[in-house]
């Protein structure tokens, strides 16, 4: 056997002749402007300041370097008139601080590049103009400037001007104290030209722009392409640009614009909304510069070409790519690249493909690999089954067939034996209604048993199909006879289990037909007994009465019962005799033994009034107690509608008391005969009910016959007896050969062979499982 490895590959390719898109060539040469433009710093700006003599007018957007300022105050302390015309206010905070009171100051002016003037209304007079005010701000930064003609400092200093009086919006005259602006005491200030001010310049390029013939500078729109450009190598537009007459370089590069229509310096950062110290250049200036933008653009570092092959660069050659600038590249005459190894997608590949084939979609030229000619290294896989694949279904499919055969026949012996068990298990009391059936059951048992075992010790997957068709049709007859024996053991001892159950609910229906005859009878009893004993309890109820509303009256006092009114009974119905009168008192004039005689008398009248009065109020009060002792409960509630509730409350609760036990006493007696008579009502309906279910329950059994899917699935626990279920399936494929594996992945299936000698049968089985042959990625780098 011949294991399968992996092909190492290797082979060449000219890339001479591959066709370059357009780009930028590196020379040895660059750009210089240096030698034509002046590059002041800080230092070279404070010897100008330091050679005024009369007047120093400074205009830039910021002014922080702190040596230039300290240098500025220097000079105006020595009587030299500053004029300082800065940008924002807090951007030159610090400025304005040391300055103001010394210098006229005005802030507020947007402003792009710098001006400087030193006694310019002088023979002496010198003018400089920067490109940026970077020198102004930090001390290690220089910028492109240019020395001004007599006619440029004139018309400079006319701007200056315009723009200190009539744009400054803030002025310093004292010590860090601001004031409205004011006007220029002559008027409106006259210019000689405008493309300084604020807003302006735009408009002032229209002409040259319409007629450029070279820039430096990509931000102007300027209108077709026959112009030359020469941009910084670290332009942001160069992508955009890039065409022929345009070239690049790494040094920096003043903003020129050179046209038929005036040549121009510009700004580093052109704003056409904010002023701009520029400069239309002299002929002298623009002869000048024109030689030297000629020069550089010849020199430039980077230089464009459209149409280019690899082999016309050299070994080591730089090139940026007009699409991507960015990005450096280096042709070399010989690459030797290694390439990921290759997976061929199937094995006739693998075999026959060739190697350079295979690569095809790695070894087009590359930027990052430029070259004359490139050997290429290569590992060419055959396919490989993915990590993640797993043994295909098909294995557990028959894997199961052979678990399921020994199930159902697992399934056969256990209701083989459950049916035995429940013959065995009925009861003796219904063996009697099954014995002719069990009789017949056990000649036919050993016979299944026997079939039984010879198919346990058969296998599925050995057998041919022929042999597996004709087992299957000898276990689904061993099923339906099984089922059917346990079908009729079910349904006889159901029939059996009914007959007992009817029986045994037929005698209980009659005891408890004869049980809701005894209680109603028991009930009816209850309340005739109820009935004829109710004028006894109620005698018994106001014998109660009667005790308890003596007892309530004893207690009440004399006070209170003489308050009572009853019957109407007054303490002067007892007068046993009328009432002696009282005699008249003695004459003025009698003696004092008359006196006397008549007081006694007088005393012994009153005394006997009260003696009678008394008796007779106290046999009032014993009447009315009698009276009141003597009341029935009608009495008793009639005799309280004659008495205010609030003092009945107060003074009477306890008769109060012996009427409502009374009255709870009575309407006990009815309740309790209401009740009997429900009772009574509930237990004839009752009755009525189990006379009904016995006339429902039948005079005779009658068998019901039950689903017999149902009582074999319950009894025996099988599902159904339906023909389908039974059937025995075997897996639609057959397995592939041994020593190869059949594994699956996200729905795709893979054929896995391990030696060369393995690949004809594989290319059979693959065809005839739909998967793909592949080599196990383990065992290759074993």
């Amino acid at each position: 056997m011949t294991r399968i490895v992996p092909r190492q590959e290797q082979f060449r390719i000219d890339y001479q002749y591959e066709h370059l898109p357009a780009l930028f060539c590196k020379q040895t040469s660059d750009v210089d402007y240096s030698r034509h433009l002046s590059q002041p710093d800080t230092e070279f700006l404070k010897s100008v300041v330091s050679m005024s003599r009369l007047t120093l007018l400074i205009a830039c957007e910021q002014l922080k370097d702190e040596s230039l300022v300290l240098s500025i105050k220097e000079q105006a302390e020595q009587g030299v008139r500053i004029y300082l015309l800065l940008g924002e206010k807090n951007a030159n905070k610090m400025a304005i601080d040391v300055l103001s009171g010394r210098c006229l100051i005005r802030a507020g002016v947007s402003q792009q590049g710098a001006l400087i003037l030193v006694d310019h209304t002088t023979t002496q007079a010198q003018g400089l103009l920067l490109m940026s005010s970077q020198p102004m701000v930090l001390v290690d930064q220089s910028a492109w400037g240019i020395q001004l003609e007599r006619q440029q400092i004139d018309d400079s200093f006319r701007s200056f001007c315009k723009l200190f009086w009539e744009n400054g919006n803030e002025e310093y005259l004292q010590q860090n104290k601001s004031q409205s602006s004011v006007k220029h005491p002559d008027g409106a200030v006259v210019t000689n030209h405008s493309h300084q001010l604020c807003g302006t310049l735009n408009d002032c390029l229209g002409d040259t722009l319409e007629h450029l013939q070279a820039a430096t500078h990509s931000g102007f729109n300027a209108s077709g392409d026959d112009w030359r450009l020469l941009l910084e190598a670290k332009s942001s537009d160069i992508a955009k640009q890039a065409r022929i007459g345009v070239a690049l370089t790494d040094s920096q590069i003043p903003s020129l614009l050179l046209s038929k229509d005036g040549n121009w310096l510009l700004p580093d950062q052109t704003d056409f909304s904010a002023a701009n110290w520029c400069l239309k250049l002299s002929a002298q200036q623009s002869q000048k510069l024109g030689q030297a933008y000629d020069q550089a653009f010849e020199e430039a570092a980077w230089q464009y070409r459209d149409d280019s092959s690899i082999c016309e660069y050299a070994d080591q050659q730089l090139l940026r790519f007009a699409d991507q600038p960015g990005l450096e590249c280096v042709v070399a005459e010989m690459r030797k690249i290694e390439l990921e190894d290759i997976n061929t997608l199937n094995f006739d590949s693998f075999l026959n493909d060739n190697a350079e084939l295979l690569a095809s979609a790695m070894t087009d030229w590359q930027r990052s690999q430029l070259a004359h000619f490139i050997d290429y290294y290569v590992v060419i896989n055959p396919p490989y089954c993915p990590e993640s694949a797993k043994p295909d279904s098909l294995y557990q499919a028959w894997n199961n067939s052979e678990q399921d055969w020994q199930q159902r026949l697992e399934v056969l012996t256990n209701t083989q034996s459950k049916i035995d068990q429940q013959q065995a298990s009925i009861a003796d009391k219904l063996r009697g209604f099954i014995k002719g059936f069990l009789l017949g059951q056990g000649q036919s048992v050993k016979s299944l048993n026997l079939e039984i075992d010879t198919l346990k010790n058969w296998s599925v997957t050995k057998a041919t199909p022929a042999e597996r068709e004709l087992h299957r049709q000898q276990l689904e007859y061993l099923q339906d006879k099984i089922r059917k024996r346990g079908f009729d053991t079910v349904q006889e001892l159901d029939k059996a289990e009914q007959n007992q159950r009817w029986e045994l609910q037929r005698d209980s229906l009659k005891a408890d037909q004869m049980k809701k005859s005894d209680l109603s009878q028991q009930v009816l009893s209850a309340l005739e007994q109820l009935k004829k004993n109710k004028t006894e309890a109620t005698f018994q109820v106001e014998q109660k009465f009667r005790a308890s509303w003596v007892s309530a009256s004893e207690k009440l006092t004399d006070q209170q019962v003489n308050e009572i009114e009853i019957n109407d009974l007054k303490p002067e119905q007892f007068l046993a005799e009328a009432l002696p009168e009282i005699p008249l008192a003695a004459p003025k004039d009698a003696d004092e033994l008359e006196k006397l005689a008549r007081q006694e008398a007088i005393q012994q009248a009153k005394s006997r009034r009260e003696e009678l009065t008394q008796q007779a109020r106290q046999a009032c009060i014993k009447a009315k107690r009698e009276s009141l002792q003597a009341m029935d409960v009608r009495q008793a509630n009639n005799w309280k509608t004659f008495i205010k509730d609030k003092v009945w409350k107060k003074h009477y609760s306890a008769f109060e008391r012996c009427l409502a036990d009374c009255e709870q006493g009575v309407k006990k007696i009815e309740r309790d005969i209401q009740e009997a008579q429900k009772a009574l009502d509930s237990s004839k309906v009752d009755q009525e009910r189990a006379e009904k279910a016995m006339n429902e329950h039948g005079a005779s059994f009658v068998y019901q016959q039950k689903q017999v899917s149902d009582a074999f699935a319950k009894q025996l626990g099988l599902k159904s007896n339906n023909a389908d279920e039974n059937q025995f399936q075997w897996p639609s494929e057959e397995l592939p050969a041994e020593g190869t594996e059949l594994r699956k992945y996200q729905q795709h299936r893979y054929l896995v062979i391990f030696d060369e000698d393995q690949i004809d049968q594989a290319r059979l089985d693959g065809e005839r499982l739909g998967a793909k042959i592949v080599c196990d990625k383990e065992s290759v780098y074993a």
